[in-house]
Protein backbone atom coordinates (compact mmCIF):
# COMPACT_ATOMS: atom_id res chain seq x y z
CA UNK A 1 0.00 0.00 0.00
CA UNK A 2 1.57 3.52 -1.07
CA UNK A 3 0.35 6.30 1.34
CA UNK A 4 0.58 10.30 -0.21
CA UNK A 5 0.54 13.22 2.52
CA UNK A 6 -1.34 15.95 0.77
CA UNK A 7 -1.54 18.67 3.97
CA UNK A 8 -3.21 21.28 1.29
CA UNK A 9 -4.79 21.46 -2.29
CA UNK A 10 -4.16 25.63 -2.87
CA UNK A 11 -1.32 24.29 -5.11
CA UNK A 12 -2.58 22.88 -8.29
CA UNK A 13 -0.12 19.79 -8.30
CA UNK A 14 -1.64 18.54 -5.37
CA UNK A 15 -5.25 18.56 -6.29
CA UNK A 16 -3.77 16.17 -9.84
CA UNK A 17 -1.98 13.77 -7.31
CA UNK A 18 -5.35 13.56 -4.94
CA UNK A 19 -7.07 13.22 -8.47
CA UNK A 20 -4.91 10.22 -9.50
CA UNK A 21 -5.33 8.07 -5.68
CA UNK A 22 -9.03 8.95 -6.49
CA UNK A 23 -8.94 6.97 -9.94
CA UNK A 24 -6.47 4.52 -8.46
CA UNK A 25 -8.39 3.06 -5.54
CA UNK A 26 -11.31 3.55 -7.69
CA UNK A 27 -13.62 5.77 -5.28
CA UNK A 28 -16.75 6.96 -5.72
CA UNK A 29 -16.60 10.17 -2.74
CA UNK A 30 -13.89 11.06 -0.63
CA UNK A 31 -14.02 13.65 1.85
CA UNK A 32 -11.06 15.63 2.12
CA UNK A 33 -10.16 18.26 4.81
CA UNK A 34 -7.68 21.09 5.26
CA UNK A 35 -8.00 21.65 1.72
CA UNK A 36 -6.58 25.45 2.00
CA UNK A 37 -8.45 26.32 -0.84
CA UNK A 38 -9.77 29.74 -0.41
CA UNK A 39 -13.75 30.60 -1.31
CA UNK A 40 -16.72 28.20 -1.94
CA UNK A 41 -17.06 26.57 -5.24
CA UNK A 42 -16.22 23.30 -7.70
CA UNK A 43 -13.80 22.53 -9.97
CA UNK A 44 -14.49 19.87 -12.85
CA UNK A 45 -10.92 17.58 -13.41
CA UNK A 46 -11.80 15.34 -16.28
CA UNK A 47 -14.31 12.96 -15.02
CA UNK A 48 -13.71 13.73 -11.57
CA UNK A 49 -15.58 16.66 -9.70
CA UNK A 50 -14.24 18.15 -6.60
CA UNK A 51 -16.47 21.15 -4.57
CA UNK A 52 -14.79 22.48 -1.86
CA UNK A 53 -15.79 25.07 1.46
CA UNK A 54 -12.92 26.89 2.52
CA UNK A 55 -12.16 30.15 4.33
CA UNK A 56 -13.40 33.88 2.88
CA UNK A 57 -10.44 36.13 4.40
CA UNK A 58 -7.61 35.05 2.62
CA UNK A 59 -5.94 33.10 4.76
CA UNK A 60 -5.07 29.49 3.20
CA UNK A 61 -5.84 27.72 6.18
CA UNK A 62 -8.66 24.58 7.09
CA UNK A 63 -11.08 23.73 4.27
CA UNK A 64 -13.13 20.78 3.57
CA UNK A 65 -14.61 19.36 0.29
CA UNK A 66 -15.77 16.40 -1.25
CA UNK A 67 -14.24 14.55 -4.63
CA UNK A 68 -16.69 12.66 -6.44
CA UNK A 69 -16.46 10.51 -9.90
CA UNK A 70 -19.00 10.73 -12.49
CA UNK A 71 -21.61 8.59 -10.77
CA UNK A 72 -21.74 10.21 -7.99
CA UNK A 73 -22.06 13.40 -9.42
CA UNK A 74 -24.94 12.27 -11.33
CA UNK A 75 -26.73 11.33 -8.00
CA UNK A 76 -25.86 14.67 -6.18
CA UNK A 77 -29.02 16.19 -4.88
CA UNK A 78 -26.60 19.26 -3.67
CA UNK A 79 -24.25 20.26 -1.81
CA UNK A 80 -24.01 23.27 1.07
CA UNK A 81 -20.87 24.71 2.15
CA UNK A 82 -21.71 25.39 5.84
CA UNK A 83 -18.25 27.58 6.69
CA UNK A 84 -14.99 26.44 6.21
CA UNK A 85 -15.22 23.69 8.69
CA UNK A 86 -18.51 21.97 7.56
CA UNK A 87 -19.64 20.80 4.00
CA UNK A 88 -22.63 18.85 3.38
CA UNK A 89 -23.53 16.99 0.35
CA UNK A 90 -26.47 14.97 -0.56
CA UNK A 91 -27.45 11.74 -2.69
CA UNK A 92 -30.04 9.93 -4.33
CA UNK A 93 -29.49 6.12 -4.13
CA UNK A 94 -31.78 3.30 -6.12
CA UNK A 95 -33.28 3.12 -2.80
CA UNK A 96 -33.19 6.36 -0.42
CA UNK A 97 -31.62 9.64 0.13
CA UNK A 98 -28.32 9.76 1.94
CA UNK A 99 -26.35 12.92 3.23
CA UNK A 100 -22.29 12.77 3.49
CA UNK A 101 -20.45 15.18 5.60
CA UNK A 102 -17.21 16.40 5.83
CA UNK A 103 -15.99 18.23 8.99
CA UNK A 104 -12.79 19.77 9.58
CA UNK A 105 -12.00 19.65 13.38
CA UNK A 106 -8.38 20.70 14.89
CA UNK A 107 -7.45 17.44 17.36
CA UNK A 108 -5.80 19.58 20.01
CA UNK A 109 -5.93 23.40 20.19
CA UNK A 110 -2.27 25.03 20.12
CA UNK A 111 -1.41 28.53 21.43
CA UNK A 112 -1.94 29.52 17.52
CA UNK A 113 -4.72 27.83 17.02
CA UNK A 114 -6.59 28.44 20.23
CA UNK A 115 -9.25 31.07 18.85
CA UNK A 116 -10.26 28.56 16.02
CA UNK A 117 -10.62 25.45 18.11
CA UNK A 118 -12.83 27.75 20.07
CA UNK A 119 -14.69 28.77 17.19
CA UNK A 120 -15.53 25.53 16.05
CA UNK A 121 -17.20 24.73 19.23
CA UNK A 122 -18.92 27.75 19.41
CA UNK A 123 -20.66 27.12 16.08
CA UNK A 124 -22.33 23.64 16.92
Amino acid sequence: METRDVTTLKNNYRIVILTEEFRRFELDLLGVSETYILGEGSMKLGDIEFVYSGKKDGAHRQGVGFMMNKEAVESCLGWDGINNRILIARFMTIKFRASAIVVYAPVEPTDTDTSDSDEFYLQL
